[in-house]
């Protein structure tokens, strides 16, 4: 049997300019099915991270390379994406370049806003979508655990966390940076989503009031300035709204832009061409690019913040040289770990051990019958067989298809076959 291999087929904001990541963002709605179609295509196990700056699926299988080609031919005809893309703006990994990647991008390392918080939660929530969705098993458990331990270890032991930033919170700034300051200006936000609530925190803290909230399910919209700041308005006024209001944020979900040049040109005209900038942090688009084009209007995406960002990234890079002498460590343990796991010595002692207690118990019960004829004696030999075998078929089933990261552990001290080897290896529920 082949040793399990871990890998990544992804792109990123490093990897992949906005206008690619957009066509390739997967909505938490649609991870579950992708996932099935990514197993039935021979892939065993798969996680699906989809962010507004990557696009990553972690997989494990016998031929990390063949696990590729089929990941991405699932994704190629989800997408429909043309077949440079993935020369272009991809790239995969595999082994402990996999591992190592995934605890760079939960801790936060990877991100286009070094040490931002927000994505150790989104990793965990793209692994529990998986969870949920029976696309995982022994070593992505195994491997998301790990990963979670490591993000708590980083931000424990380090500070690249002290005084969060974040996608919201830069472009909060970049907001700032416009205006010079945002006292007396008034604001309108698209979304009631995450990034929306966090950034309706950093305007509350720069002292603004006059902040108008909308979104389709208006209910959201209330619930966030009742709760932060601003005034819930519906979304069938958006336009009318966009009238008054001297900068826009949007982070929504839609999949088709809100705001384009045709509609736009109406409200300019009601604004008699007076200058409107937009702020727009949503993957897909919120805003049509073309927009930019139209006098006195003024966007600014998701990859404008990246600039931005690095004023921030000389500040960090002390903690962020520590948090990677820990991913050292902790990459070098869990690829010794891996490299000694293997379940077939775990089933042989199993199905040993088993053996060994029935041929002991028929002899003695045959001793005590007085039985010595084959036929019964083989008849006996072949019901105390199919028991024993019906007994342990469940351990040995949630060896090879396990949905619980512990049960490999469980079964080793439940059997008695400790590895002294593995007396170092996290237990990998922590951090969930």
């Amino acid at each position: 049997m082949k040793k399990q291999a871990i890998g990544i087929l992804g792109l990123n904001h490093n990897t992949a300019p906005l206008e690619v990541r957009e066509k390739l963002f997967i909505k938490e709605g649609s991870i579950p099915a992708l996932l099935k179609r990514i197993c039935e295509e021979g892939v065993p196990e798969s996680v699906i991270v989809s962010t507004c700056n990557r696009t990553e699926i972690y997989f494990s299988g016998e031929d990390a390379q063949e696990m590729t080609k089929k990941v991405r031919r699932v994704l190629s005809e989800a997408f429909t994406a043309p077949d440079d893309w993935f020369t272009a703006y991809t790239y995969s990994l595999s082994g402990e370049e996999a591992f190592r990647h995934l605890f760079l991008v939960a801790s936060g390392l990877d991100s286009m806003v070094i040490g931002e918080p927000e994505i150790l939660g989104q990793v965990k929530d793209a692994y529990r979508i998986a969870a949920s969705a029976r696309s995982t098993g022994f070593f992505l458990n195994k491997t998301f655990h790990k990963t979670f331990n490591v993000a708590k270890r980083i931000r424990t032991e380090t500070r690249i966390g002290y005084n969060p930033l974040s996608i919201s919170s830069m472009a909060v700034e970049l907001a700032k940076r416009i205006f010079g300051t945002l006292e007396d200006k008034k604001i309108l936000v698209i979304g009631a989503g995450e990034m929306c609530e966090v950034a309706l925190k950093y305007f509350q803290k720069e002292g603004i009031s006059d902040i108008l909230i909308t979104n389709r399910t208006y209910q959201k919209a209330q619930k966030l300035a009742e709760e932060i700041i601003g005034k819930a308005k519906p979304f069938d006024t958006l336009f009318d709204l966009i009238v008054d209001v001297d900068m826009v944020l949007a982070s929504t979900g839609s999949e088709e832009p809100l705001i384009d040049p045709m509609r736009l040109q109406a409200v300019m005209k009601k604004r008699r061409n007076r200058p409107i900038f937009f702020i727009d942090i949503a993957v897909p688009r919120d805003v049509d690019p073309a927009v930019n084009d139209m006098d006195n209007v003024y966007l600014y995406d998701i990859d404008d913040l990246k600039e931005l960002s690095q004023k921030h990234l000389s500040d960090r890079v002390r903690e962020s040289e520590k948090a990677q002498v820990i991913i050292d460590d902790e990459a070098a343990r869990f690829s010794d770990w891996l490299r000694k796991v293997d379940v077939n010595p775990l089933i042989s002692h199993i199905m040993g051990r088993a053996e060994e207690i029935r041929a002991k118990e028929m002899k003695r019960a045959l001793g005590r019958m007085g039985v010595s004829d084959d036929e019964t004696v083989n008849n006996i030999d072949a019901m105390t067989r199919a028991l024993m075998n019906k007994l342990v078929h469940p351990y040995l089933a949630l060896l090879k298809e396990n949905g619980d990261p512990a049960v490999f552990d469980t079964l080793k001290k439940l059997f008695q076959f400790e590895d002294n080897d593995e007396q170092d290896m996290d237990s990998g529920d922590e951090g969930l």
